[in-house]
Protein backbone atom coordinates (compact mmCIF):
# COMPACT_ATOMS: atom_id res chain seq x y z
CA UNK A 1 0.00 0.00 0.00
CA UNK A 2 1.28 3.66 -0.85
CA UNK A 3 -0.26 6.76 0.34
CA UNK A 4 0.94 9.75 -2.53
CA UNK A 5 -0.27 13.04 -3.74
CA UNK A 6 -2.10 12.92 -6.80
CA UNK A 7 -0.92 14.67 -9.92
CA UNK A 8 -1.48 15.06 -13.77
CA UNK A 9 -0.63 11.71 -14.20
CA UNK A 10 -3.33 10.08 -11.96
CA UNK A 11 -6.10 11.99 -13.89
CA UNK A 12 -7.98 8.80 -15.78
CA UNK A 13 -7.79 6.69 -12.67
CA UNK A 14 -8.67 9.83 -10.32
CA UNK A 15 -12.24 10.39 -12.59
CA UNK A 16 -13.11 6.28 -13.37
CA UNK A 17 -12.52 5.99 -8.88
CA UNK A 18 -14.51 9.51 -8.33
CA UNK A 19 -17.21 8.06 -10.60
CA UNK A 20 -17.54 5.03 -9.23
CA UNK A 21 -17.97 6.80 -5.61
CA UNK A 22 -20.90 9.09 -6.86
CA UNK A 23 -21.90 5.38 -8.57
CA UNK A 24 -21.93 3.11 -4.81
CA UNK A 25 -22.57 6.07 -2.57
CA UNK A 26 -24.49 8.58 -4.09
CA UNK A 27 -25.89 9.95 -0.92
CA UNK A 28 -22.49 10.57 0.85
CA UNK A 29 -21.67 13.79 -1.54
CA UNK A 30 -22.80 16.49 -2.87
CA UNK A 31 -21.67 16.36 -6.33
CA UNK A 32 -23.65 13.38 -8.32
CA UNK A 33 -23.05 11.06 -11.16
CA UNK A 34 -25.22 12.64 -13.63
CA UNK A 35 -23.32 16.04 -13.56
CA UNK A 36 -19.64 14.34 -13.16
CA UNK A 37 -20.25 11.83 -16.13
CA UNK A 38 -20.75 15.11 -18.31
CA UNK A 39 -17.65 16.91 -16.96
CA UNK A 40 -14.53 16.74 -19.81
CA UNK A 41 -11.38 15.00 -18.64
CA UNK A 42 -9.90 18.35 -18.13
CA UNK A 43 -12.67 19.30 -15.45
CA UNK A 44 -11.37 16.54 -13.32
CA UNK A 45 -7.42 17.50 -14.18
CA UNK A 46 -8.26 20.95 -13.13
CA UNK A 47 -9.50 19.70 -9.60
CA UNK A 48 -6.36 17.79 -8.43
CA UNK A 49 -4.08 20.70 -10.06
CA UNK A 50 -6.03 23.44 -8.01
CA UNK A 51 -6.48 21.27 -4.99
CA UNK A 52 -2.33 21.74 -4.69
CA UNK A 53 -1.52 23.66 -2.67
CA UNK A 54 2.22 23.24 -0.49
CA UNK A 55 2.92 21.94 2.24
CA UNK A 56 -0.31 19.67 2.47
CA UNK A 57 -3.19 20.76 0.53
CA UNK A 58 -3.95 18.41 -2.45
CA UNK A 59 -5.42 14.87 -3.46
CA UNK A 60 -3.83 12.13 -1.84
CA UNK A 61 -4.63 8.58 -3.47
CA UNK A 62 -4.23 5.52 -2.03
CA UNK A 63 -2.38 2.42 -4.28
CA UNK A 64 -2.16 -0.90 -3.87
CA UNK A 65 -0.30 -2.57 -6.40
CA UNK A 66 0.01 0.46 -8.37
CA UNK A 67 -3.81 0.93 -8.78
CA UNK A 68 -5.51 3.70 -6.99
CA UNK A 69 -8.47 2.28 -4.53
CA UNK A 70 -9.12 4.96 -2.82
CA UNK A 71 -8.41 8.94 -1.97
CA UNK A 72 -9.11 12.23 0.11
CA UNK A 73 -8.59 15.77 -0.76
CA UNK A 74 -6.50 17.61 2.30
CA UNK A 75 -6.90 21.36 2.43
CA UNK A 76 -5.09 23.72 4.68
CA UNK A 77 -6.78 27.36 5.48
CA UNK A 78 -4.08 29.89 3.88
CA UNK A 79 -5.64 32.82 5.57
CA UNK A 80 -3.17 33.66 8.24
CA UNK A 81 -5.73 33.98 11.12
CA UNK A 82 -6.17 30.30 10.35
CA UNK A 83 -3.10 28.48 9.10
CA UNK A 84 -3.88 26.24 12.26
CA UNK A 85 -6.89 24.46 10.64
CA UNK A 86 -7.61 21.83 7.74
CA UNK A 87 -10.33 20.42 6.27
CA UNK A 88 -10.70 17.11 4.54
CA UNK A 89 -12.88 16.29 1.70
CA UNK A 90 -14.32 13.54 -0.29
CA UNK A 91 -12.68 10.54 1.56
CA UNK A 92 -13.49 7.32 -0.56
CA UNK A 93 -12.45 3.70 -0.75
CA UNK A 94 -13.28 1.24 -3.70
CA UNK A 95 -16.07 -1.04 -1.48
CA UNK A 96 -13.54 -4.45 -2.74
CA UNK A 97 -11.20 -2.73 -0.23
CA UNK A 98 -13.03 -2.18 2.28
CA UNK A 99 -12.91 -4.05 5.75
CA UNK A 100 -9.27 -3.59 5.71
CA UNK A 101 -8.55 -1.05 7.23
CA UNK A 102 -6.90 0.78 4.45
CA UNK A 103 -9.50 4.17 4.93
CA UNK A 104 -7.90 4.67 8.51
CA UNK A 105 -4.76 4.66 7.25
CA UNK A 106 -5.53 7.39 4.63
CA UNK A 107 -6.79 9.37 7.29
CA UNK A 108 -4.15 8.75 9.97
CA UNK A 109 -1.68 9.56 7.03
CA UNK A 110 -3.09 13.02 6.76
CA UNK A 111 -3.35 13.56 10.11
CA UNK A 112 0.15 13.13 10.43
CA UNK A 113 0.73 15.27 7.26
CA UNK A 114 -1.03 18.27 9.18
CA UNK A 115 0.36 17.31 12.43
CA UNK A 116 3.86 18.30 11.24
CA UNK A 117 2.63 21.63 9.71
CA UNK A 118 1.28 22.70 12.99
CA UNK A 119 -2.27 21.94 11.81
CA UNK A 120 -4.05 22.19 15.12
CA UNK A 121 -7.92 20.77 14.01
CA UNK A 122 -8.90 18.70 11.47
CA UNK A 123 -12.65 19.43 9.92
CA UNK A 124 -14.51 16.74 8.39
CA UNK A 125 -18.14 16.68 7.38
CA UNK A 126 -20.62 14.14 6.70
CA UNK A 127 -24.54 13.54 5.87
CA UNK A 128 -26.21 12.90 9.19
CA UNK A 129 -28.16 9.65 7.15
CA UNK A 130 -24.56 8.63 6.57
CA UNK A 131 -24.28 6.89 10.11
CA UNK A 132 -21.24 4.63 8.91
CA UNK A 133 -18.99 7.89 8.21
CA UNK A 134 -19.75 9.24 11.67
CA UNK A 135 -19.08 6.14 13.44
CA UNK A 136 -15.95 5.48 11.58
CA UNK A 137 -15.03 9.74 12.15
CA UNK A 138 -15.95 8.76 15.91
CA UNK A 139 -13.73 5.77 16.32
CA UNK A 140 -10.88 7.92 14.61
CA UNK A 141 -10.73 10.89 17.66
CA UNK A 142 -13.63 13.18 15.52
CA UNK A 143 -16.56 14.83 17.78
CA UNK A 144 -19.13 16.39 16.42
CA UNK A 145 -19.69 20.51 17.40
CA UNK A 146 -22.46 21.31 15.14
CA UNK A 147 -25.41 20.19 12.71
CA UNK A 148 -26.19 22.42 9.50
CA UNK A 149 -30.15 21.86 9.04
CA UNK A 150 -31.15 20.86 6.25
CA UNK A 151 -28.30 22.00 4.30
CA UNK A 152 -28.33 18.72 1.56
CA UNK A 153 -31.66 18.23 -0.68
CA UNK A 154 -31.40 15.44 -3.48
CA UNK A 155 -34.36 13.73 -5.07
CA UNK A 156 -36.32 15.65 -3.27
CA UNK A 157 -35.32 14.54 0.03
CA UNK A 158 -33.45 16.93 3.00
CA UNK A 159 -30.70 15.83 4.78
CA UNK A 160 -28.13 17.43 7.47
CA UNK A 161 -24.23 17.79 7.68
CA UNK A 162 -22.64 16.89 10.75
CA UNK A 163 -19.47 18.63 11.26
CA UNK A 164 -17.30 16.93 12.96
CA UNK A 165 -13.16 18.27 14.64
CA UNK A 166 -10.49 16.62 15.94
CA UNK A 167 -8.06 17.85 17.91
CA UNK A 168 -4.49 17.32 16.53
Amino acid sequence: MTIRPLTINDVLAYRDLRLKALQTNPASYLATLKTEQTKPLESFAWEIRSAVSPPVSGYYGLYLDQILIGYAQLDQVSLPKQRHIAYLYNLYVDPAHRGQGLATKLVNHLTKLAKEQQIERLFISCNRQNTPAQKFYQHLGFKQFGLKEKSVKWQGEYDDEVEMVKEL
